[in-house]
């Protein structure tokens, strides 16, 4: 037996999903008459001085507004035994319900532990029609009106920015977008058949493409965007008809145990919360689901992909790579401001942790003077934000080693209050003049308050170089007024995504456009827009004979 608490250990009251339903499992009866058929509330807490774990449900009795308290009590007792007694508490009556020893397994007796996809194939709540999918979502849209918890948890974490209040619009908009989409989506998609009549033998057939759930996708989430993608990918699957297994980040355990409380609340039966770390992963994937996907680093991915091949679990990687801008002669003053602030929005605001960063510049030679004065200029006017707060020890020392590798002039410069602090684990927002090729800076992913400033000749000498530096970024950035060099970078520039005169912000938003790598930066879109459904969904082909028998001809044609 594995004793499995899906909940915090507090002795704060919290809703729970499940009603009657546990106090039937734990002695038979079906509660009525004690008020156990009404919404129950739930705590764990340690009780004798932490020798007692104490679960305890409590519900308001109809009628007479008294407290019905169902407490289970564990006890680890001689040889390793669990002792549990179960209790309900009324009033000032309490009635013993059990007492039971549950003995201890050797190791090589024991399961694997919780197993959430074969809990939601077996007992997840209907998704099949758009009436189902259509509640599921709506079921989101509660759960985002009450994460406020959400934000605070960011902060406890160090996850920027803080308030999540625009993420969770964000999704909120792509909820409805998929409404939208949903009653077409589920209707069969008729195609043409195009056998040709000497195959068709006078034999019509129908043909259609139905957009059929994959199952049970696993989301798992990473630490620098952790709400934002535990529950953007979620809401594409739900809507495609697929229960979830989120597999949060253990690096921010504040709002990862906000995710599972907030997805007991509002999600039981649609989603499953599974916290931990690497053997929560692996375990994951040896479930087996229908999907999985990852967002996260390159190196990570290859393990996950590895592992899902013993499975053969499809699955979408939503990686990074460095993101090049590239800043091409005949920018005004005023245009090459708007690229400096642009830069300033994904490596200060979003801290640079950011898939989307902009990752080095390479400024045309014309304006590269006129750039770095402006950048210098943008950054001094940031003031004390200049200095940003990374989410840990691990990426403040990669981030502090790459700058001190790079050995190269900073703009503006890194004194007095602007300097490297490891106590707070901050880094200023800095510009690296000209690094060489061989600096790690310029061969890994940066994901940091810092970018690399170089000058080039032209477009092709830029494509050139991202095409070698950095091949298939996540996206590229163009800042140009020249629509041939527009079309170049476009056409010479592999990558997931391209945006020219823009922002990852306009990119992302638009529920109409998936959003997805390519190679290193990825496979698969599993973010908005009609890809992300046609991710999660098995295109299921129909044939169907009109009339008659659409007979094979393999042994030859008639």
């Amino acid at each position: 037996m594995h004793c499995l608490l899906c909940g915090d250990l507090s002795e704060e009251w919290q809703p729970a999903p499940p009603q009657a339903s546990t106090f039937e499992a734990l002695t038979g009866k079906d509660g009525k008459g004690l008020g156990l058929e009404a919404p129950l509330m739930w705590r764990h807490y340690w009780a004798d001085g932490s020798k007692i774990l104490r679960t305890e449900l409590r519900t308001e009795a109809p009628g007479n507004g008294e407290r019905a308290i169902l407490r289970i009590d564990r006890q680890l007792v001689s040889g390793g035994n669990l002792s549990t007694k179960t209790q309900l508490v009324q009033g000032d009556a309490l009635m013993e319900l059990a007492e039971l020893t549950w003995r201890r397994l050797p190791v090589e007796e024991a399961g694997e532990g919780p197993a959430p996809v074969a809990f939601l194939r077996g007992h997840g709540l209907p998704l099949a029609s758009t009436e189902d999918r259509m509640k599921a979502l709506d079921k989101v849209e509660e759960l985002l009106a009450d994460s406020d918890m959400i934000s605070k948890a960011q902060e406890m974490d160090r996850v920027v920015p803080q308030n999540w209040t625009g993420s969770g619009q964000m999704i909120r908009g792509g909820i409805a977008f998929y409404k939208g989409l949903l009653p077409e989506w589920t209707k069969p998609e008729p195609v043409p058949d195009l056998n040709p009549p000497i195959v068709q033998a006078g034999v019509e057939a129908r043909y259609e493409i139905h957009n059929e759930p994959k199952g049970v996708c696993i989301n798992i989430a990473p630490w620098n965007a952790p709400a934002t993608l535990s529950f953007g990918p979620t809401v594409s699957m739900l809507a495609a008809g697929n229960h979830v297994v989120i597999k949060p980040p253990d690096m921010v355990p504040n709002v990862s145990a906000a995710i599972r409380r907030l997805c007991q609340k509002y999600l039981h039966g649609y989603v499953w919360v599974e916290e931990g770390g690497k053997e929560v992963v692996e375990r994951l994937i040896d479930e087996g689901a229908d999907h999985l996907e990852f967002t996260g680093g390159g190196e990570i991915a290859k393990v996950v992909a590895a592992r899902c091949a013993q499975t053969l679990t499809p699955l979408t990687l939503e990686l990074g790579g460095k993101s090049p801008a590239f800043v091409d002669d005949g920018l005004d003053l005023d245009a090459l401001r708007s690229v400096a602030k642009e830069i300033m929005e994904t490596k200060v605001f979003k801290t640079g942790q950011f898939c989307c960063a902009h990752d080095y510049a390479l400024v045309h030679k014309s304006v590269f003077n006129e750039f770095c004065s402006i950048f210098e200029e943008v950054v001094k006017d940031l003031g004390s934000r200049r200095q940003v707060r990374l989410i840990g020890r691990k990426q403040y020392e990669s981030v502090k080693f790459l700058l001190k590798d790079a050995d190269v002039q900073c703009i503006p410069t890194m004194d007095g209050e602007f300097q490297l602090n490891d106590e707070d684990m901050s880094v200023p927002m800095t510009g690296l003049l000209s690094p060489s090729f061989d600096r790690a800076v310029l061969k890994r992913e940066i994901f940091g308050p810092i970018i690399p400033i170089l000058a080039v000749s032209s477009v092709d000498e830029a494509i050139g170089i991202i095409n070698r530096v950095g091949p298939k970024p996540l996206i590229a950035y163009c800042y140009t007024k020249g629509e041939a060099a527009e079309k170049s970078f476009v056409s010479g520039v592999p990558a997931g995504n391209i945006a020219v005169n823009g922002g990852p912000q306009r990119m992302i938003g638009n529920y109409a456009v998936s959003f997805g790598g390519t190679g290193p930066s990825g496979t698969g879109a599993g973010f908005w827009g009609k890809d992300a459904l046609r991710e999660f969904s098995n295109r299921k082909c129909v044939m169907s004979a009109k009339d008659g028998f659409a007979r094979s001809f393999f042994s030859g044609l008639p």
